[in-house]
């Protein structure tokens, strides 16, 4: 195991213990306060309400500030959110996962409920959760007032760059830095295989960077196309581990002898390659050392996290680090480790001054993690009914989030099985579920054609959720699902999931296949509880399908033997515009059950449901992603 593994599980481990294992409420200590608490009256009036949590264009500010103001009894333009500033905040975790609805909004209306001394607020009186507050933050944003962490400067700042291997993954040998050194106010930084500049000014510190003469020994790498073996390859089973937010093996009944007895058996594989984040901003972070702490200005997503690696990495204590959080442009998942802080904080504890390190889009592309490539095998029987009784799911190496089906199936495996990946990979929106819930639907989809079902009623026939049911049925209403039969190019498709509590459904409506695959509209429902902010929560629902067709469609890295080669937007096809079908959002608003997060799990929709219209159009079953090529 990886030591910045090793590290991540601790720190996942402590934050479960003292956010979710303990049931005790994480708050902040207050100078003078009888008791901790994360809710405090200011000096001008205005209640302060205190998160680890970060805003990053989802929403969570307006929504946090919603909670408190609720159970505070006062409008929001009287409640003041402080967010991602280790010094001050709580460890609420971070932001990720789409826990911040189920389990931060609970933390800060408790406390705000008793700051207020009162029992929290039946959702049935709700005045201000529950309504469509607009994002706190819009106006700053559309006017450019909003500062994101690539806007972050300070006094005395110098600005630093690093000098990256001419391969994928290499070790420095030597270098000459003579001609580098020459230029006005030049210093060059090296510790370990990190080499870098700092200079007065960007231009200047990419200027000397492009004059060093570095030496690397490289590393080959493997074929994209061997990938899928490799993985298998070196698959290690699962275990069983139940205490666990994404078990590595669900089972029930016996998967061996269910497939043994089944009238009829299928099997197939399913490909997810490696993808890109692409947020809007690259990383940026300003490192300054003072007395021997260091603090850190940037846009990441877990800001304990990153004061956790940087201790340990740079050999201080977490409480000589000081991590502060402006919005990042973007991220889905790519901004939550040190790893643009740690080079900036090397640089300017060589160089005594406080350093800007801002990383290039190209930097972003193949110098960042990437979506874990990953392959799914599933082998699954009928009786002689049609109805599936065995199902054994194995995804190599892409993760065990979402492998829990939401079918009833008599005798089931699901299986994750880790494995060995020669490529930088993490965390992604919505991690392994969009793989596989890609195959599971698929699949689920092959075996209604097989039998001559039709694909919805083949579902719900097993499906004993409720909720899913109505989502599906709902969405099949509104599409009109059955009334049009696919044909002269149009296909029709559906997909359906349960995912961190949510219930969804999307049908789609294609035309063309190939590189002339075009979406004509989508219609989604979505049951996540109780909706807290409705009009964001259509919004989330709506943006994470968007990107959903981008990899679903066009996405993905490519590498030779040496190199990743995609370093460029216009090397790497995302969704435009032009590429959105009519769409529509419902959702289904349950004000008595407890609400669920909307971030991540509506991305794990679009692939499966694309998939099988292209399926009731052509004929032809596509298992690897992207689709449109």
């Amino acid at each position: 195991m990886a030591e910045g593994d090793a590290l991540l599980i601790e720190y996942k481990r402590r934050d479960f213990l003292r956010i979710l294992g303990s049931g005790a409420l994480l708050t902040l200590p207050l100078p003078g306060a009888d008791r901790p608490l994360r809710v405090r009256l200011g000096k001008d009036g205005i209640f302060e309400a205190f998160t680890g949590k970060i805003e990053m264009g989802q929403g969570a500010r307006t929504l946090l500030t919603q909670a408190a103001a609720e159970e505070l009894g006062v409008g929001v333009e009287r409640v003041r959110l402080i967010m991602g500033d280790t010094d001050i905040v709580p460890d609420d975790g971070g932001t990720w996962a789409s826990l911040t609805t189920p389990e931060t909004v609970p933390a800060v209306r408790q406390d705000a409920a008793s700051f207020a001394g009162h029992p929290l607020t039946d959702p049935a009186q709700w005045k201000v959760l529950g309504t469509s507050v607009p994002p706190l933050h819009g106006r700053d944003a559309v006017t450019g007032a909003l500062r994101y962490c690539s806007d972050v400067r300070v006094e005395g700042m110098l600005h630093g760059q690093i000098v990256r291997p001419d391969a994928y993954r290499a070790k420095l040998e030597s270098f000459d830095d003579s001609a580098a050194r020459a230029l006005p106010g030049v210093q060059v930084v090296r510790e370990g295989d990190l080499l870098g500049v700092v200079a007065p000014d960007p231009e200047t510190a990419g200027r000397a960077a492009g004059l060093i003469q570095a030496r690397w020994r490289a590393e080959q790498l493997p074929s994209i196309d061997s990938l899928i073996e490799t993985l298998r390859a070196k698959g290690v089973a699962p275990v069983e581990v139940k205490d666990t937010r994404y078990p590595p093996l669900i089972r029930g009944g016996d998967v061996e002898a269910g497939l043994a007895s089944a009238h009829r058996k299928l099997s197939a594989s399913y490909w997810a390659p490696p993808i890109g984040h692409v947020p809007l901003e690259p990383r940026a972070a300003v490192a300054e050392w003072r007395d021997g702490t260091l603090t850190i200005d940037c846009g990441k997503s877990a800001p304990f996290l990153v004061r956790a690696e940087l201790a340990k990495s740079l050999g201080i204590p977490e409480a000589k680090v000081r991590v502060r959080i402006s919005m990042p442009g973007g991220a889905f998942g790519s901004k939550q480790r040190s790893e643009c802080e740690l080079e900036a904080a090397i640089l300017a504890r060589a160089v005594k001054a406080p350093v800007r390190l801002a990383w290039t889009r190209e930097e972003e592309f193949w110098v960042a993690y990437a979506r874990p490539a990953g392959v799914v095998d599933i082998e699954s029987g009928v009786d002689s009914e049609g109805r599936l009784v065995a199902w054994r799911f194995r995804n190599y190496n892409a993760g065990a989030p979402g492998l829990r089906p939401p079918y009833d199936l008599l005798h089931m495996s699901n299986e994750f099985w880790r494995s060995e990946s020669p490529f930088r990979q993490g965390s992604y929106r919505a991690l392994a579920a969009t793989l596989n819930n890609f195959a599971r639907e698929s699949h689920i989809d092959e075996w209604a054609h097989a039998l001559h079902r039709d694909p919805l009623d083949f579902r719900l026939a097993h499906i004993g959720d409720a909720r899913l049911k109505e989502a599906l049925q709902r969405a099949a209403e509104r599409f009109g699902w059955g009334k049009r039969k696919p044909g002269q190019g149009a296909g029709f498709g559906l997909a359906c999931n349960i995912e961190k509590g949510a219930r969804l459904a999307l049908f789609v409506e294609t035309e063309g296949k190939g590189t002339r695959l075009r979406l004509r509209r989508m219609v989604a429902v979505g049951d996540f509880g109780a909706a807290l902010n409705p009009d964001n929560l259509r919004n989330q629902m709506q943006g994470a399908i968007i990107q959903g067709i981008g990899g679903a469609l066009w996405e993905q890295l490519q590498f030779d033997s040496r190199n990743q080669l995609t370093r460029r937007l216009s090397q790497y096809r995302v969704p435009r515009f032009g590429d959105i079908p009519d769409m529509v959002v419902e959702l289904i608003d349950r004000r008595d059950v407890p609400a669920v997060g909307a971030g991540e799990s509506p991305i794990t929709l679009p692939a499966p449901a694309i998939a099988n219209a292209l399926f009731s159009a052509t004929g032809e079953r596509k298992r690897l992603l992207p689709l449109a090529i």
